[in-house]
């Protein structure tokens, strides 16, 4: 059903006792559009294979693999980049025309994290301090975040992707914008010779019981942000001190772990980042490391290095 006129404006001019119906027939029609919005993603994840709707326009990524950015300050970059993507998608509502900006609208940040542990929003909230104090007296960081997911652990060794992008450029629902992710780390993984697969618990696997990736997501507006951690030559050691992802009875694994051979984080980046151009089918490709954006981040990492 197509409108002509806001369905409100037929309402405008009538007795109040009609506002009851206009407003049943306005939340009927945004409910009818979300339906068929997603009935054309599918539940299924069929749509996790479907084609961007621009495979010309790129995304860009970030390298900052040799930092170990601190937990909070990739926070702040999301939270930048996601304002920044919002910004852009009301610009282009607003004008009625493409974004013309001199980096890509949607960002994959690629980084490691000094040792730090992250509860996710299952138990956001719900971690007693006693055992918050007792990991950051291992040398770790703690933080809780708007994630799924439980407890997990990020360090160096750990090749960590934020995606910052709006899922509906890539017709896809936030379920399949996840298995979207797993195909990319399963994909990354072949590449180095390791059979990798899914399984009824979140993260890619190798077998049925060794996490090499972990995943969490948050989504606002579309526009996505946390994302993936794959495991190159991470110390496991970090993994005996929690129950990853409240999985007593699985273990973690790491690409140097089932190779026998060492992979940084520095070798994966490149590999990865194919993964992604392949997966969801557009061009990955460095941002400008003089422009605007590499700035504004730059100033981010700057000011949390002097706090």
């Amino acid at each position: 059903m197509l409108l002509k006129q806001p369905i409100t404006t037929l309402f405008k001019k009538q007795n109040r006792q009609w506002q009851p119906i206009a407003n049943s027939i306005l939340c009927r029609y945004y409910q009818q559009q979300q339906s068929h919005y997603y009935s054309n993603m599918s539940d299924s994840c069929a749509a996790s294979t479907a084609n961007p709707l621009y495979p010309e326009r790129p995304i860009g990524y970030i390298d900052l693999v040799r930092e170990k950015v601190p937990y909070d300050a990739g926070l702040q970059i999301q939270t930048y980049l996601v304002n920044r993507r919002h910004a852009i998608n009301k610009q282009k509502q607003q004008e009625q025309k493409e974004y013309k900006g001199e980096d890509p609208e949607d960002i994959i940040v690629f980084l490691q994290h000094p040792p730090t542990y992250t509860a996710g929003r299952r138990i956001r909230g719900r971690t007693e301090l006693e055992e918050e104090q007792r990991l950051r007296r291992l040398g770790a960081d703690y933080y809780e975040t708007m994630r799924g997911g439980q407890i997990t652990y990020h360090g160096p060794g750990q090749l960590i992707a934020y995606p910052i992008l709006d899922v509906r450029d890539y017709q896809i629902n936030v379920r399949c914008y996840v298995s979207r992710l797993e195909k990319t780390i399963i994909d990354c993984c072949k590449e180095f010779g390791i059979k990798a697969n899914t399984t009824d618990n979140t993260g890619v696997w190798v077998g049925q019981d060794a996490k090499i990736a972990a995943l969490g997501v948050h989504l606002q507006r579309y526009v996505s942000s946390h994302g993936v951690a794959l495991n190159c030559n991470v110390d496991l050691k970090w993994y005996q001190h929690i129950v990853p992802c409240g999985l007593a009875d699985k273990r973690v694994t790491s690409l140097t772990d089932q190779v026998k051979k060492e992979i940084t984080p520095q070798q994966t980046l490149p590999v990865l980042a194919h993964s992604f151009q392949k997966l969801f089918g557009v061009p990955v490709l460095p941002v400008q490391p003089n422009g605007t954006l590499m700035r504004e981040v730059n100033s981010i990492l700057m000011a949390a290095s002097s706090s």
